[in-house]
């Protein structure tokens, strides 16, 4: 599947005293305000409109945001499932990779905001305004988006399947790449020749009519190509460390302003000053650019557990020490990066291609690699305890001293793989392929018995006398 905006949301967390509003979390004090009252919230807004609003990574599930003024606010992967923001306004938000699942946008004003990446599934946005809005690689199946301003938006990419467009204006719009667009409801749609066809072709009279919709000719415009603009922080200074041990324990004015005891003035919490654009966003053809930006700064780690990041492209990805726990990567193809250390328990890699790809001392534990493609991976002296391997190809793979105790081994591929040191007790072997795969004394079978040369034989492998003689 054709994507042009592959982007890594790569988050991270900051060890140590710093607060989260230092880098990329949100602040707390505006996540607060924002809580304790939509009218007091846009008071505050109107009378400090200059002041940076930054709710990235902020969980804002079944809030109840109506009216609420959230212009140029700094969202990224927020989360909104369920929430109501009808009449919001979100004009040039920054909602990149943001979850707005059963979100309610009805009359919602969202003109100018970065939503590349989203998911709006199942979100009821009749009659909102995303007129010039990026919405490249957005998922919108099952959407209500009847009547919404859609002119004049980057679309390319996304997703429409059942998404019901009845009435949209979608003059202008970049359609292309975009998926299940046939399968959506386009009754009384506004289309142009300047709207652009998920064929990268423009639309027709012919085309309109064939899908319901309706057709108008305009003067004739390059097609809307958008680019994303991911908010990337400076490296850790000393001088940004105690700026941030200094907010978080010496200012008292968040409080006051959300407890109201400061009845002259109304203080807005602000949140610290933009460094620079973050590595949240990182594109897939710029790995390069966040290894580099890891090696610069090895005092931080990426933090993505419970993400989705299926399908993804992140090959030659520097992960270590990554959290991960609970994370998909399912279809992604990830070979050769590095996962060394990383917290992967309870993740799932189905069908991922994981070509050489390094796993060492990572925990894995109950990981799902149903049918991954992992030929010559390093997983020395991981824990796969528990794990699902079915039909897992681990050709010529290294799994010295790796614990696959319980793991399901059904129908799994060790040929040539190194599994000298590796403890199988308790593991499911049901018509697992050994050939030529390397055993010592040290390889603990099924039964947590050390292996034996009859062992081997009996199951294709090589038995290894001695271990200096591995090569």
């Amino acid at each position: 599947m054709k994507k042009i905006l592959l982007v890594l949301s790569l988050f991270l967390a900051v060890a140590g005293t710093l607060a989260p509003t230092s880098l990329f979390g949100f602040d707390s004090a505006q996540l607060q305000a924002l809580l304790s009252g939509i009218d007091r919230w846009n008071d505050m807004r109107s009378s400090e409109p200059s002041v940076t609003i930054d709710l990235r990574r902020a969980n804002l599930e079944d809030k109840k945001l109506e009216n609420a003024d959230l212009r140029h606010a700094l969202m990224t992967r927020a989360r909104f499932n369920g929430a109501k923001l009808n009449n919001a306004n979100l004009e040039n938000a920054q909602l990149l990779f943001s979850t707005m699942k059963r979100t309610s946008l009805k009359n919602a004003v969202l003109r100018g905001a970065d939503l590349s990446g989203a998911d709006l599934k199942n979100s009821f946005a009749p009659g909102a305004d995303f007129q010039g809005a990026n919405l490249s690689g957005a998922d919108m199946r099952f959407a209500n988006l009847k009547n919404t301003d859609l002119s004049g938006t980057d679309l390319r990419d996304s997703r429409f399947f059942e998404a019901d467009l009845s009435g949209a204006d979608l003059r202008g719009a970049n359609l292309n790449g975009a998926q299940l667009l046939r399968q959506a409801i386009l009754r009384g749609a506004m289309i142009s020749n300047n709207t652009i066809l998920p064929s990268g072709k423009r639309a027709s009279s012919l085309w309109a009519s064939l899908n319901s919709a309706r057709y108008t000719n305009e003067d004739e415009q390059s097609p809307v190509v958008m680019e994303t603009k991911p908010y990337i922080p400076a490296p850790l200074t000393s001088k940004t460390v105690a700026q941030s041990e200094t907010r978080t324990s010496g200012s008292s004015q968040p409080a006051d302003a959300l407890s109201g005891s400061n009845t002259d003035k109304v203080d807005f919490p602000a949140a610290e000053p933009p460094l620079e654009e973050a590595p949240e966003t990182l594109l897939f053809e710029n790995i390069s650019a966040w290894n580099t930006l890891r090696e610069e700064n090895p005092g931080i780690t990426p933090d993505l557990e419970s993400e989705n990041l299926d399908d993804a492209g992140l090959e030659g990805a520097d992960l270590k020490e990554a959290a991960m726990t609970g994370s998909t990567m399912n279809g992604a193809k990830l070979d050769n990066s590095d996962f060394t250390g990383a917290s992967l328990a309870s993740t799932s890699w189905k069908r991922a291609s994981l070509k050489e790809t390094v796993f060492r001392s990572a925990n894995l534990q109950g990981a799902d690699f149903e049918r991954a493609f992992m030929v010559y991976a390093d997983l020395t002296d991981a824990d796969l305890s528990g794990a699902n391997l079915w039909g897992t190809r681990l050709k010529g793979a290294t799994l010295y001293n790796a614990d696959l105790s319980d793991a399901n081994l059904y129908d799994t591929d060790f040929t040539d793989a190194d599994l000298r040191g590796c403890n199988l007790t308790g593991a499911r072997q049901i018509d697992t392929i050994f050939n030529g795969a390397r055993v010592s004394k040290t390889t603990l079978t099924p039964a947590g018995e050390k292996a034996t040369r009859s062992w081997a034989a009996l199951n294709g492998a090589r038995y290894i006398d001695k271990e200096k003689n591995l090569n």
